[in-house]
């Protein structure tokens, strides 16, 4: 597929650099961009790119699937987080 974008130059400038700085042609990085931020397939779905990755950021190691996580699983994993920091802090006593 073909697309032309008209970008303000800023922007343009900004992946121009961004390309770069990743070694890949403007064409690789916008369709990785454009592929990150698919719609969701029909089973309602988003459409993972290239598969899980394994990421820092801020210092933390992050996996990235393509897929969100569920609100339970969030607020599960906060409530034991929490659970650990307290049990820590009574420990020290």
């Amino acid at each position: 597929m073909t697309v032309t974008l008209n970008l303000p130059r800023n922007v343009e400038q900004s992946y121009l650099i961004a390309a770069q700085v990743k070694g890949v042609s403007i064409g690789t990085l916008l369709s990785d961009v454009l592929l990150s931020h698919a719609p969701v397939t029909e089973a309602g779905q988003p459409s993972p790119v290239s598969g899980p990755q394994v990421i820092q950021s801020h210092g933390v190691t992050v996996l990235r699937t393509g897929y969100p996580l569920l609100a339970s699983v969030v607020n599960e994993t906060l409530e034991s987080v929490r659970r650990e920091r307290d049990f820590g802090a009574l420990g020290s006593f």
